[in-house]
């Protein structure tokens, strides 16, 4: 059996999807108080209850665990770091021990955010230097995992493209403003290596039906701004890029300092899986726009 966490967040609800449709048996925990996905088994979890969610593990003995459930939002950890720490770190912590105790295999969700954007690419290799607390939180639970051989953490970039449950995302909210024609203000100067969530996705669990452990990125094969990923989604819909206003983040002030490229090298990935972890912006974008098209 799957266990993903955090099945009604972004990731997580299309990695739900995902081992729904290639016949897997799985279940997702879901905030008490969050969206849940339309389809597949899900139970509400607190995971700042660590007892409970060690006892849940042990309860339901599932042989792969992919554990997305995080405080995800920089701004939110930022007000309410006690919170992010739990979250991320002290249920991280104690989810991963009740994993071993089963023997069940692991599989972490991390962020590019673990870096400061000043040496981009990031190897696997680079130090981490996190400028948020958010990333350290991350860094944290990183740490944890190292402790035991069965686990394997992945750093996941930005990631593009529908979810598979109705909650706002950045991404469907800037699909909002350019089908509404609003002013959308992007970035030309920080730049990413973004990731559809359903490769996204497919990355996971290949790494999760693998023996690896350690840390390994699971980014796009591109280097794009804000501002790029952006102009692609308009251009797979056919929408004049007009609403768009090209904005320096090097201009804003953010209570964090905030990395300008966090660009991944995900040359790890295709060595030890055959194949990249992700595809070409407009090949994703004219994927999304006929998802939009056939109103899924």
């Amino acid at each position: 059996m799957w266990l993903v966490t955090g099945a009604g967040g972004q990731l997580g609800s299309v990695l739900l999807k995902e081992l729904i449709a290639a016949g897997e048996d799985v279940v997702g925990t879901v905030s008490p108080h969050g969206p849940c996905p339309p389809q597949g088994e899900t139970i509400p979890l607190d995971l700042a209850d660590v007892d409970g969610l060690g006892a849940f593990i042990r309860d339901r003995q599932p042989q792969y665990i992919i554990h997305t459930a995080a405080v995800t939002s920089v701004m939110v950890a930022y007000e309410h770091p006690g919170r992010a720490r739990n979250i991320n770190v002290n249920a991280t912590a104690a989810l991963a021990a009740a994993a071993a105790e089963i023997h069940a295999r692991l599989v972490f969700t991390s962020t590019d955010l673990v870096f400061d954007g000043t040496t981009a690419p990031y190897q696997e290799t680079s130090p981490p230097m996190p400028t948020s607390i958010y990333g350290k939180t991350k860094v944290e639970a990183e740490e944890q995992l190292a402790k035991y051989a069965n686990a394997a953490v992945v750093r996941l970039p930005l990631m593009v493209g529908l979810s598979a449950v109705d909650r706002p995302t950045t991404f469907r909210n800037q699909l909002q403003a350019l089908q509404q024609q609003q002013p959308l203000k992007l970035f030309q100067d920080e730049f990413r290596s973004p990731i559809a969530l359903n490769d996204a996705a497919r990355a996971c669990m290949d790494i999760a039906r693998s023996d690896f452990s350690g840390i390994i990125h699971a980014g796009g094969p591109q280097r794009l701004s804000r501002l790029e990923i952006g102009l692609a989604l308009a251009r797979s819909l056919n929408i004049a890029p007009d609403a768009i206003v090209p904005t320096c983040q090097i201009d804003m002030r953010f209570p964090e300092p905030r990395p300008m490229d966090v660009s991944l090298d995900s040359s790890l990935f295709e060595r030890t899986f055959g194949r990249p972890a992700g595809r070409n912006i407009d090949e994703v974008m004219a994927e999304v726009a006929k998802e939009i098209m056939n109103g899924d």
